[in-house]
């Protein structure tokens, strides 16, 4: 069995005929709508779109789940598509349709696929291109090219990349990615670690196991530590960061499910701005 996630944006036919494409070779056991949220017109096209796709697709597959997400956030992205991930790709296949994706959901998806090992990504190429559909030499070609290469940019946005792939982070190390997140995303020392997690930091074991523990994290390339410091300050690398508010959501929709006893819970997601409160960016 497998399960589709289909980027909505722009397209509507070709996502269509990704589906009827894995729907002809794989038996299709959930499929995952995922359109932008925004209030503006790339929002509307998106939620229109999202809407169709599933009153089609309701005659030939059980109701898709429909997940609002702001598109033009890199970790808004990641944080939806880890939970998602995390529900299905331990036991199925996931093929991502990035058809529409925005250039942030394309390095967001990338990023969070190489963490798990039965994700597939896939885009449907148009069966006519649109560059085909103004002409050289054309004035209007000349409009449209001088506006398309004028549009200014804003600052630069990094797409932070997993330095492991497929490597799990155990819960014991999830404990301490969370532990620094709610903290700003470092701490003045190991010690200091301790200390927060509720444990005595002159005790050797609890030192040792927290030194492998943070010794683990930096080879996964989650946290930094400051080489030949005294006190050793550790901080949340910029993938460490995006991976620790993507758990926090995973936990607050854990939360969610066992107080409300909502099924499989995937209606959290309906609302799926609930947003982690505003976290500090880390600087370079």
């Amino acid at each position: 069995m497998a399960v589709l996630l289909i980027l909505v944006g722009l397209d509507f036919r070709r996502n269509v005929d990704g589906i009827r494409y894995w729907h002809q070779r794989i038996p299709i056991e959930r499929i995952y709508l995922l359109f932008d949220k925004k209030k503006d017109t790339y929002g509307y096209a998106s939620r229109r779109n999202a809407e169709d796709l599933s009153k089609v697709l309701s005659f030939a597959f059980e109701q898709p789940f429909k997940i609002g997400m702001n598109t033009r956030s890199y970790d808004d992205v990641f944080s939806t598509l880890y939970l998602i991930f995390k529900r299905e790709a331990n036991e199925r296949d996931v093929y991502v349709d990035l058809t529409s994706a925005s250039k942030e959901a394309y390095g967001a998806t990338i990023a969070a696929s190489l963490l798990f090992k039965r994700v597939h990504l896939y885009i449907v190429p148009p069966y006519v291109s649109e560059w085909n559909a103004l002409k050289l030499g054309k004035p209007e070609f000349e409009e449209w090219f001088m506006k398309v290469r004028s549009v200014r940019g804003l600052e630069p946005m990094e797409l932070h990349m997993p330095p492991v792939m497929a490597q799990e982070v155990n819960k014991d190390e999830e404990a301490v990615l969370l532990l620094l997140l709610s903290h700003g995303g470092r701490a003045p020392s190991i010690k200091k670690l301790i200390e927060w997690y509720g444990e005595d930091p002159s005790d050797p074991a609890v030192k040792n196991k927290f030194s492998r523990l943070i010794k683990r994290l930096i080879n996964k390339g989650l946290i930094t530590s400051r080489a030949g410091s005294r006190n050793k300050p550790i901080s949340l690398s910029g993938f460490g960061l995006i991976l620790a508010k993507a758990l926090k959501k995973q936990r607050y929709n854990i939360e969610r499910e066992e107080n409300t006893h909502e099924g499989i819970g995937l209606e959290v997601f309906a609302d799926a701005s609930f947003y982690l409160e505003e976290e500090p960016s880390l600087p370079p």
